[in-house]
């Protein structure tokens, strides 16, 4: 019988990315990847601005980018700059690339970590009961698109 190989887009463009087998990105980083864009000046070093990014979990957990030479997991921020929301990084972990065939569980551990850290900063609405991240909360107990949706507010 055939190994089975994991079939989805997103997942086949990470590995590609990462000049990879799809299991083998299954097997170190998990699934439920897609394509971000992240605010490159976040980076201390010009070369991060142009690396490819993806993110996964909603709402979002960990943060993987990729350049020519390397990989960084990260923990995903939302900054917001004139109202619009982007995408910044926080407790980056550099890896080699080929950290994803080689050494899988070293990797699949710091995505969990920062998975489980991101997690701890979610909160949950009390109108529409789902987890968000802080800053997509109006205040404590209530999240943005519900504050939008039952009081007419404009964020």
């Amino acid at each position: 019988m055939d190994e089975w190989t994991p079939h989805d887009e997103q997942l086949d463009a990470l590995a590609a990315t990462l000049d990879v087998d799809p299991a083998t990105v299954l097997r170190a980083l998990g699934g439920g990847w897609a394509r971000c864009e992240v605010d490159s000046g976040v980076w201390p070093v010009d070369g991060w601005a142009h690396a490819t990014w993806f993110a996964t979990g909603d709402p979002l957990q960990v943060l993987a980018g990729i350049d020519f030479r390397s990989l960084v997991l990260a923990r995903p921020v939302i900054r917001w700059r004139g109202g619009v929301g982007v995408i910044t990084a926080a407790e980056v972990r550099e890896f080699a690339r080929e950290d994803v065939a080689f050494q899988p569980e070293l990797l699949a551990d710091v995505v969990e970590e920062l998975a489980r850290r991101s997690r701890r900063r979610f909160r949950w609405c009390r109108t529409c009961r789902v987890p968000s991240a802080p800053e997509h909360m109006l205040d404590r107990d209530e999240c943005m698109g519900c504050g939008a949706r039952y009081r007419g507010l404009v964020h």
